[in-house]
């Protein structure tokens, strides 16, 4: 079960009466009071498990063609994000070790813990922690929701132009001559400035606006994260959940993408890991892009002992550094 030391969450439901213990069980008290027996579930009877934008919701198995029970737990019943996020993170271990779960979930940008396993992190390994930023997450955004976006958008303006002269050729019937043509030229690169900004201001506007609706549906966004990359696999997760002892293996992976201020890597289709280069020395990025590379195609790498110095420096020295690398200032 990953993240299995995580600490289980008591929740008190004065609306139902019902106090909620989740853990390695999943146990329920009548009334809010600890003296009475409680009904304890295993995490295999439930069959569904939904996290929505402001609550949990657990539905047990159907069991003597009878319907199955419905537990609910909402966002003002855990207003403190930590907890929420702990509490994230223990449905999503035990969700792992139930493959039958039916599991879903809204927008986020760390990778759900389902696909996490138990392996403790090699000492030698590209570690890092900070927080991320919305410019570097929007330019992101763009670039891997549709990765040719990012190129149609300047080929706009051109086109613009191109379009802009001939309809001004074949729609106005004066004669063309030299001081006609370039008008007409004028006139199409104003045209295809203008709808070239159009469409780099329509790009920004919707990365904006999938960065806000990220922001409200994943509160992991404002948290100081952990990101590490080593030879068993690589992994982003809260700084306050990680103990160094959970990782997703390389096999998981697909493929990968490098932006301009990115490590992406992609599980099928969804990008499931965002490290921010800038936590990293910057003669660092080209040999992390590279390892990470050779990992998703088998390939045996060693890491290179490098001193970079300072803050930011790419390799731990320990399992667990007693001063994280990278941090964010």
């Amino acid at each position: 079960m990953a993240f299995e030391s995580l600490p289980g969450v008591k929740i008190k439901d004065p609306e139902v009466k019902r106090t909620y213990i989740i853990a390695d069980f999943f146990s329920v008290y009548a009334n809010g009071s600890d003296s009475v027996l409680p009904k304890i579930y295993n995490w295999s009877d439930f069959c569904a498990i939904a996290e929505t934008r402001n609550s949990f919701v657990f539905k047990t198995a159907n069991k003597d063609a009878l319907v199955g029970e419905e537990f609910v737990i909402s966002e003002k019943l855990v207003p403190d994000p930590a907890i929420w996020l702990r509490l994230r993170a223990i449905i999503e271990g035990a969700v792992a070790a139930n493959s039958d779960i039916e599991y879903t979930y809204g927008r986020r940008i760390l990778p759900p813990k389902t696909l996490c396993s138990g392996c403790d992190v090699s000492r030698e390994a590209y570690i890092a922690t900070g927080i991320y930023e919305e410019g570097e997450v929007n330019n992101s955004n763009v670039v891997f929701l549709n990765p040719y976006l990012d190129k149609l958008i300047w080929l706009f303006g051109p086109l613009a132009m191109i379009v802009g002269f001939v309809f001004q050729l074949f729609y106005f019937t004066e004669p063309w001559s030299t001081t006609t043509l370039f008008t007409y030229a004028v006139i199409a690169i104003l045209f295809g400035g203008v709808v070239g900004i159009a469409a780099y201001l329509f790009s920004a506007y919707a990365a904006k606006t999938l960065y806000r609706r990220l922001v409200r549906e994943d509160p992991a966004l404002m948290e100081e994260i952990t990101f590490v990359v080593c030879e068993e696999g690589f992994i982003s997760t809260e700084s306050k959940l990680y103990d160094f002892s959970d990782i997703i293996h390389w096999n998981r992976a697909s493929y990968f993408m490098e932006t301009n201020h990115m490590y992406i890597i992609f599980s099928d289709t969804k990008a499931v890991f965002w490290m921010p280069k800038r936590l990293f020395p910057r003669q660092v990025h080209s040999e992390l892009g590279d390892f990470i590379a050779d990992r998703l195609l088998q390939k045996p790498v060693s890491l290179k002992k490098k001193d970079s110095g300072g803050e930011g420096d790419a390799k731990s020295e320990e399992k667990k550094p007693k001063a994280k690398k990278g941090k964010e200032k």
